[in-house]
């Protein structure tokens, strides 16, 4: 049987690692959220597995969610409004804009933050971003 040169074979290459320097810079912009959302940021930036973004965006709102209404994140939906349900106001937003940013290496533009109401919204925004990686 005949095979192909090796040369010509795909070849299984690992996961690209993070320089030292960015772990540090993420592990500093993440400390105060979980641990599985600077894992997820990790995985996702090694790989690009989109499927870590839930973890890495419901850690970062988690973040900003009073302590008291933080519960609802456990089991939320797109519906679940930004304002009225977890108590985010229009600076906190902004900083969830810009973690989000400097997280997941995207840029979002002042007029997207403008129509951020509910999780959902900022899923899907999320999910366009880096939909062209």
């Amino acid at each position: 049987m005949n095979h192909p040169p090796l040369q010509d074979q795909p070849t299984w290459r690992p996961a690209k690692e993070i320089a030292p320097e960015a772990d540090a810079h993420l592990r500093e912009i993440l400390k105060r959220c979980s641990p599985c959302t600077y894992y997820a940021t990790r995985q996702f930036r090694a790989t690009g597995d989109r499927e870590r973004l839930p973890t890495i965006l419901l850690g970062i709102i988690e973040r900003y969610v009073p302590a008291e209404l933080r519960a609802k994140l456990k089991h939320a939906n797109d519906a679940l409004r930004l304002h009225e349900d977890l108590g985010i106001d229009s600076l906190s937003l902004m900083e969830i804009g810009l973690l989000a940013e400097d997280v997941l290496q995207i840029v979002i533009t002042d007029e997207e933050m403008q129509h951020l109401h509910t999780l959902g919204d900022i899923r899907r925004l999320m999910d366009r971003r880096v939909g062209g990686l």
